[in-house]
C-alpha cells in the first residue's frame, strides 16, 4: 500500500528503518514508542517502534480492534430513549492503562424490522462536547438503517455534571476509557495504546465488528459518519479499516495544520508532540488509504475546518467521492446530521437508488464566464464565490451566492464569474431538494 506524498511534511531524518524486521536503528524517531536495548558498543535499538498509518494500524490490530467485542443490552437508561426500537448497550473496549473498559452506545433498528431481514447499518461518531445521541440514531432508523451511536469518552446517558475543570460534562463510570485532552495534548506523554484518539478509533472499529456479527445487519453494507471531531476520526478510521461501504465525514478533514484554529492549537504543543501528531494522527496521512465511496460535507464558513484544508482533503481521496458544501452552514451535531443529501448518498450506495446529481468537469475556464457539465436531473444551480482568501478563519469571511443558468438540453451550467473572484464552487439541487457540490477552484491556481 502506497504512502501519501505530502510536500509540506518534513521527512523524518531520524533513523534507518529496517522494514522487514520492524526495528529502528540509531536515533529514536520523535514520538516513537517501545523498549530500548543496547549492544556492547552503546548503540541503541528500539523494538516495537514505528510511525505512520501502517504502524498505527498494526498496533490497533495487535490490541484487538478488529475483534468482535462482548456486549450486553441495558435498560438502565430507557428514560432517555425515544422508542422501543432504540436500546442502550455496553460493549468491551480496549484496555486503558492495563484495566478493562466498556463503551456505551445507543443501538437502533428500523421499526417493525422482520426477523431474518438484512438491512444496511451505520456507525455514528460524535464530535467534541458530544456523546451517543438518540435523535441521531432515530434519523437513520427512520430511513431503514440499523444505527449505533457510540460514546467516545466513557460517557453514559444523563444530565451533565460539573467536572474537575469546572465545566459541565457528561457523566462517566468505573469502566470508562480516556477522555479527549484538548488537541492531542496526551500524545508522547502517554503511550499510544492509552491515548484518547487511539481508543476512539478502536471503539468505532469494535462497533463495526459488533454490527457485522448481528443477524439483521447486511455486513457488506455498513457505513460510517462522524461530525466535527467525529469527522476527523472518520477520515482516520477508514484509512486503517476497509470494511465500510461508505463514509460521510461532516466538517472534520485533514491538513489541520493549515487551518487557523488548529495551527494555533498545534503551536501550543511541544515539538515532539507536534511531530508525533504530524507523523501519526494527521488525517491527510490516512485519506489516500481509503477505499470506500465518500461524501465530504462542510459549510463555507466553518471556523474549525476551513475550505482550504477541506478541499485538499477531498482532492487527496483516491476513490469514488462526492461533495456537499452548504452556504453558511452552522457547526454542530444537529446541523451536521440534518442535510438530506447525507441519507440520499447512503441510499445510493446501499440501496442502489438514483445516483447523485452532480456538477461535472469544467468546459470553459476563465475570468469572465464559468461553464460546466452536470449529470442527472437538476432544478437549480448556484455559483458561490469569494473575493478574499487571505484569512480563511476570519469572522467576516463571505461567500457570495449568485444563480446559475441551467441548460437541460446541453446538460450544462453557466454563470458569470466576477473578475475579483479568487475561489468558487457550484451547487446543484434536484426536485427533491437534494444538493451536491463541485470542488472549490481558485482561478489563479488553475
Amino acid at each position: 500500500m502506497r504512502l501519501p506524498q505530502l510536500r509540506h511534511f518534513a521527512p523524518p531524518a531520524l533513523a534507518v528503518l529496517l522494514l522487514g524486521m520492524g526495528i529502528v536503528v540509531g536515533t529514536r524517531p520523535l514520538g516513537a514508542q517501545g523498549n530500548a536495548t543496547s549492544d556492547g558498543d552503546g548503540q541503541r535499538f528500539y523494538t516495537n517502534t514505528g510511525q505512520g498509518p501502517m504502524w498505527v494500524k498494526d498496533r490497533l490490530i495487535q490490541n484487538g480492534a478488529l475483534q468482535t467485542p462482548e456486549y450486553y443490552f441495558t435498560r438502565e437508561f430507557d428514560d432517555e430513549r425515544s422508542g422501543a426500537n432504540i436500546k442502550g448497550l455496553f460493549f468491551d473496549g480496549l484496555a486503558y492503562k492495563g484495566k478493562p473498559t466498556k463503551v456505551f452506545a445507543w443501538y437502533g433498528e428500523p421499526e417493525n424490522l422482520e426477523k431474518g431481514a438484512k438491512v444496511p447499518a451505520v456507525v455514528l461518531v460524535h464530535g467534541g462536547g458530544g456523546t451517543a445521541f438518540v435523535p441521531w440514531v432515530k434519523k437513520w432508523t427512520d430511513r431503514g438503517y440499523i444505527a449505533m451511536s457510540i460514546a467516545l469518552e466513557g460517557q453514559i446517558p444523563g444530565a451533565k455534571i460539573e467536572g474537575e475543570n469546572g465545566k459541565k460534562q457528561y457523566r462517566t463510570f468505573e469502566h470508562s476509557g480516556p477522555r479527549r485532552q484538548g488537541f492531542f495534548e496526551d500524545v508522547v506523554v502517554t503511550e499510544l495504546e492509552d491515548q484518547w484518539f487511539f481508543h476512539a478509533v478502536a471503539d468505532a472499529m469494535l462497533a463495526t465488528s459488533l454490527l457485522k456479527d448481528l443477524p439483521n445487519v447486511d455486513g457488506d453494507k455498513i457505513g460510517i459518519t462522524g461530525i466535527s471531531w467525529g469527522g476527523i476520526l472518520t477520515n482516520v478510521i477508514t484509512g486503517v479499516d476497509n470494511r465500510y461501504a461508505f463514509a460521510i465525514p461532516v466538517y472534520g478533514c485533514g491538513f489541520l495544520q493549515e487551518t487557523p484554529n488548529y495551527s494555533r492549537l498545534l503551536s501550543k504543543l511541544d515539538k515532539e508532540q507536534r511531530d508525533f501528531y504530524l507523523r501519526n494522527w494527521e488525517p491527510s496521512l490516512y485519506v489516500p488509504h481509503q477505499r470506500q465511496p465518500t461524501l465530504f460535507v462542510n459549510g463555507t464558513n466553518d471556523f474549525h475546518f476551513t475550505m482550504n484544508s477541506f478541499t485538499k482533503t477531498f482532492e487527496a481521496s483516491p476513490n469514488e467521492k462526492y461533495l456537499y458544501i452548504e452556504h453558511n452552514m452552522k457547526h454542530g451535531h444537529q446541523a451536521g446530521w440534518t442535510p438530506e443529501s447525507i441519507y440520499a448518498f447512503a441510499d445510493y450506495i446501499t440501496k442502489n437508488t438514483t445516483p447523485p446529481d452532480l456538477p461535472k468537469e469544467m468546459l470553459k475556464k476563465g475570468r469572465k464566464r464559468l461553464r460546466c457539465r452536470y449529470q442527472g436531473d437538476i432544478d437549480a444551480a448556484f455559483l458561490y464565490y469569494t473575493t478574499d482568501t487571505g484569512d480563511w478563519g476570519k469572522d467576516n469571511y463571505q461567500w457570495v451566492e449568485t444563480p446559475a443558468q441551467v441548460s437541460d438540453t446541453q446538460k450544462t451550467i453557466s454563470a458569470k464569474l466576477p473578475e475579483k473572484a479568487v475561489a468558487y464552487f457550484v451547487n446543484v439541487i434536484n426536485s427533491d431538494g437534494i444538493m451536491y457540490s463541485s470542488p472549490m477552484k481558485m482561478p489563479g491556481a488553475e
